[in-house]
């Protein structure tokens, strides 16, 4: 799932593996008023507890902190305020 300030938000299945900034592609990327550094992706652990994982987009798109744009699981949520 990719929701909030992104051009398509909607459920994308993945196949593959993908992700974080490939689910923003696919979502069609953020929008004007997405606060770009303030992604997080929503995951549950197998108790049934959820987490946040803050990803902050400007690191990655300029090549930084690359660690953080970790494979989705079937399940996660990226919530782009």
């Amino acid at each position: 799932y990719v929701i909030g300030k992104v051009n398509k938000p909607s459920v994308f299945p993945i196949n593959q593996p993908t992700d974080v900034m490939q689910a923003l592609a696919m979502a069609g990327g953020l929008n004007t008023y997405a606060a770009e550094n303030s992604i997080n992706v929503l995951r549950r652990d197998k108790d049934g507890k959820q987490k946040a994982i803050p990803f902050r987009y400007s690191d990655v798109k300029g090549g930084d902190h690359l660690e953080t744009n970790i494979l989705l699981q079937s399940g996660d949520v990226v919530v782009v305020p």
